[in-house]
């Protein structure tokens, strides 16, 4: 439906985003175990901790098509 699965799009997710989060990660915070500990990345100068933000597109599409609405 979106094209995510094009020959393009799959070869710059996986030699370009992927190998780029792979580096980030070591900058992320991790959780462990079953109590999540949190695991605080080792920063060195001139770095910085990354923070990752994940969204949803489909929650964009949620109400496409809606014929009613509640007043």
């Amino acid at each position: 439906m979106d094209g995510h699965e094009h020959d393009d799009i799959m070869g710059y997710r996986n030699k370009v985003f992927l190998p780029a989060i792979t580096r980030f990660e070591t900058l992320m915070a991790r959780h462990e175990g079953p109590e999540l500990k949190k695991i605080m990345p080792e920063i060195h100068e001139g770095q910085c901790q990354v923070i990752i933000q994940y969204h949803d597109e489909c929650c964009f599409h949620a109400n496409d098509e809606v014929q009613s609405l509640w007043l």
